[in-house]
């Protein structure tokens, strides 16, 4: 694509090509025969969110890094790229609560056995020093092992699930429909929403000659804002007046039939075992 001095058209219309191409991405592993891939929407849903929530009242750091063990074994098995894996779940988010938590970790908060001295005792005025603790390290670094647990275990979903058996899974779960019509509306508003701002910044960068001011960027980037949310409205009401006309009630239906066999209580029952496992390794850790 030209840079053809305008260079935030470039990077929008990359951003808008970055969501279609993690759509087509998701789209192309969920398809595969694989581990998480075979099994019944509904019961990754039971298990993963079992490994979610068992994380967050997890206080061991051996038994966090554990479930985090666990889900990128169940990558692997599902035919995952490892190295995009531990990209898009480990290498951003939880490196970024774990620098965020350090400050809660100092003496100031958190009393306990000196770990990193920041200001030694007597120096600077301070009597005590400033340091950071043994707990307030560990306290960061269970911050960012239950964030990348929780990451992990929902990319797992994404990647191996295609949207419509995810939500079909929620509402034969006997899930609200109004809550999964909801989330199904938005999932897809948010391609709608990026189909008609790639063509707006299209249009753009097309009639873009030279260099733009900062100044005009920021002007445009705000009348686009507006222009794109009335668009959207305005197609909101047309696409949901031929839902109408086709015959749509405001239930969710899905063409996936969702069949639980023996393999699927076979993973059931050997994830619960996992987590009692773990569970009982947590007293011991």
């Amino acid at each position: 694509m030209p840079a053809c001095g305008s260079g935030f058209l470039a990077r929008t219309l990359t951003r808008f090509a970055q969501l279609f191409e993690n759509e087509l991405y998701c789209e192309r592993y969920s398809s595969n025969n694989k581990l998480l891939q075979s099994l019944d929407p509904r019961v990754k849903v039971v298990v993963i969110l079992s490994f979610m929530v068992f994380a967050n009242f997890v206080t061991s750091l051996a038994i966090l890094a554990a479930v985090g063990i666990v889900a990128f074994f169940y990558a692997c098995a599902s035919g995952l790229p490892k190295a995009d894996y531990l990209r898009r779940t480990w290498m951003y988010l939880p490196v970024i609560m774990f620098i965020f938590s350090l400050p809660g970790g100092m003496s100031f908060f958190v009393k306990g056995e000196p770990m990193i001295w920041l200001v030694p005792a007597g120096a600077l005025g301070s009597n005590d020093g400033v340091y950071m603790t043994a707990a307030g390290m560990a306290m960061a670094a269970r911050i960012a092992l239950r964030t990348g647990d929780s990451l992990s275990f929902a990319f797992l979903l994404l990647m191996t699930t295609k949207w419509s058996g995810i939500t079909g899974a929620l509402r034969r779960m006997h899930l609200p429909e109004v809550f999964v019509s909801v989330l199904n509306m938005a999932y897809r508003y948010i391609f709608l929403i990026a189909e008609v701002g790639t063509s707006m910044m299209q249009a753009r960068h097309i009639r873009t000659v030279g260099r733009i001011k900062t100044s005009s960027d920021r002007k445009y980037m705000s009348n686009m804002a507006g222009q794109l949310f009335i668009r959207i409205h305005y197609m909101s009401e047309e696409i949901y007046g031929a839902m109408v006309l086709r015959g749509y009630d405001g239930s969710v239906t899905t063409a996936d039939v969702m069949k639980t066999d023996a393999a699927d209580w076979l993973f059931l029952i050997l994830n619960a075992v996992i987590i009692m496992i773990l569970t009982l390794g947590g007293y011991i850790f």
